[in-house]
């Protein structure tokens, strides 16, 4: 597959730092600090224990609570995202989960079950974070800028978590306490919601400040992938042909008379001649010429012009209307390429919830290390995971742009680098491994490597059917919620019924969980398009 990004003149890319990145960047500050608000009660846990006096299966219970609350809202916000818009729904999500997040310190005055309500409440309101940003990746990214920008939204995850942890450690023991952990985190919530309902926007059309280039170049490399699409009928996929010819064109003084095909098409969409079968296809883009005071002459080359301008920005938002019908879901969940997100999600998610949750014990456990360093071990990995993972996103869109590798290739190699990376170094860390610092780099290494799969599978839904990436996405992210509960528990139980004589087991059922996602990715996988 020939990148897309041939076919547009350097000219016609705009100039400067564009205002996709900068709407990317800002939802991806709001993923951030989404994972820190879930994050930093890790650490909080520990002082809000001891003051309360709850027991290990209490603190366990208040950690677990806001994954039945992520789960109830997974599916529910990428079908919201994909039908009005990402920025209405990330901002509910984000005004929930921060006002959940300012009441944590007031709830633990009220008991123990309240402190669990609050973290399903978290849960719901961050549920709809990671689906959202995925509907906006799907609008705003051109295809070729698609793995930058979903790498961009997945490291600034594990950065909220990075940066949650030292300083939820150094706020719960400074004068301030635990409490000021939530006030921290829970106002830069409201801050970023206020920034986010200024400056965010659903799609390049509705947002302040860009430019007329930078939408039709989005919407232009959209189309010549096959996002932006006509609307299925012999007359109509007319408006997408002359999108990028007539349609597309900046003149204001072009020729009023235009071919003969694409005067037909415009005499079938201003006039009550048409068939039953595409009456109401057409029917929206009619209206547009009644919207004038009087009727178009097609012979008048201001009027023709105006004419022109409403057609384009009708066809160049055509995803967007189609958005707006409900989710097929029945059809999508019939595709192999909707099943291939769904397994690899779920099978990468057992392996990030067990080494999240229980890595920190297999150093202490196994290696003894000391648990004053415990953080600097768990963190170490996480920072190079991050980094390499934003950096394939750049390397993956190179690939794509230079090297004419196809969508699909770039999908499947990463996903498998990332997959039998972390899988290879978890199996040696507990037999090759002789020390903590050796088991540590080369978890390091395989964390880094599995940071490939940011433009694996997560990025997949993009290249597929963009239309409906939040739902898609929202479909994997809620079965890989399901090991994030119950595989922890297994873990939990492997760990406690024989120390850590087990824990080759469990790194070893991790590493065949990994292996299984990147395999069953790779055979579901096509480069088939999913047309609603």
């Amino acid at each position: 597959m020939v990148s897309s990004a041939e076919h547009e003149p350097e000219e016609h890319r705009p100039k400067g730092i564009p205002r996709r990145f900068w709407v990317m960047f800002l939802a991806s500050l709001g993923i951030l600090i989404s994972y820190a608000d879930r994050s930093n009660m890790a650490v909080a846990i520990v002082a809000i224990a001891k003051e309360y006096d709850y027991t290990k299966q209490q603190q366990g219970f208040i950690l677990s609570a806001f994954f039945f609350g992520y789960i109830m809202t997974q599916i529910l916000g990428g079908a919201m995202a994909d039908r009005y818009g990402a920025k209405p729904v990330l901002a509910i999500g984000a005004f929930t989960w921060t006002l959940f997040t300012l009441l944590t310190p007031l709830a633990s005055q009220k008991g123990y079950l309240w402190m669990v309500f609050i973290r399903i409440g978290l849960g719901l309101g961050e549920g709809v974070a990671f689906p959202s940003a995925h509907a906006l990746v799907g609008v705003w990214a051109p295809p070729c800028e698609r793995s930058k920008a979903v790498a961009m939204l997945t490291t600034f995850s594990y950065l909220g978590a990075v940066i949650a942890l030292p300083v939820s450690s150094s706020l719960v023991v400074s004068s301030w306490g635990w409490r000021s952990i939530f006030w921290l985190f829970g106002s830069l919530g409201l801050f970023w919601s206020i920034i986010w309902h200024v400056f965010g926007a659903s799609d390049p059309e509705s947002c302040r400040g860009i430019t007329e280039q930078e939408v039709r170049y989005i919407r232009h490399q959209q189309q010549l992938d096959g996002q932006v699409e006509g609307y299925g009928n012999h007359v109509l996929d007319q408006v997408q042909v002359f999108g990028s010819a007539e349609l597309d064109s900046d003149s204001e003084t072009e020729d009023p008379n235009p071919s003969p095909e694409l005067q037909a098409t415009y005499h079938a969409l201003t006039t009550e001649r048409q068939s039953d079968e595409i009456r109401h296809q057409v029917e929206p883009i009619r209206k547009l010429s009644e919207e004038e005071d009087t009727p178009p002459n097609i012979d008048h080359a201001s009027r023709w012009t105006s004419f022109r301008n409403r057609v384009r920005s009708k066809a160049v938002t055509n995803m967007r209307m189609s958005s707006s019908a409900p989710v097929p879901w029945k059809l999508l969940l019939k595709r192999r390429e909707v099943w291939a997100i769904i397994l690899s999600q779920f099978c990468a998610a057992f392996g990030f919830f067990v080494m999240q949750s229980w890595t920190p014990t297999f150093y202490l456990e196994y290696f003894g290390v000391d648990v004053g360093k415990i953080g600097y071990f768990s963190v170490v990995p996480s920072i190079a995971q991050g980094i390499v993972g934003l950096s394939s996103g750049f390397l993956g869109d190179k690939a794509v742009r230079s090297w004419n590798w196809s969508f699909l290739s770039v999908r499947r190699v990463s996903q498998v680098i990332g997959g039998l990376g972390i899988a290879t170094a978890l199996v040696l860390a507990v037999t090759v491994a002789r020390s903590a610092y050796g088991a540590m780099a080369l978890i390091t290494v395989g964390m880094a490597l599995n940071g490939f799969t940011m433009i694996g599978a997560s990025a997949y839904q993009h290249d597929i059917c963009p239309q409906y990436a939040g739902f898609i996405f929202s479909l994997g992210n809620t079965a890989g919620t399901i090991p994030g509960i119950v595989g922890v528990m297994l873990a939990g139980l492997l760990v406690d019924k024989n120390g850590h004589t087990l824990w080759g087991l469990i790194w070893s059922m991790v590493a065949v969980f990994y292996c299984i996602g990147c395999t069953s990715f790779v055979l579901l996988s096509t480069n088939k398009k999913i047309h609603t």
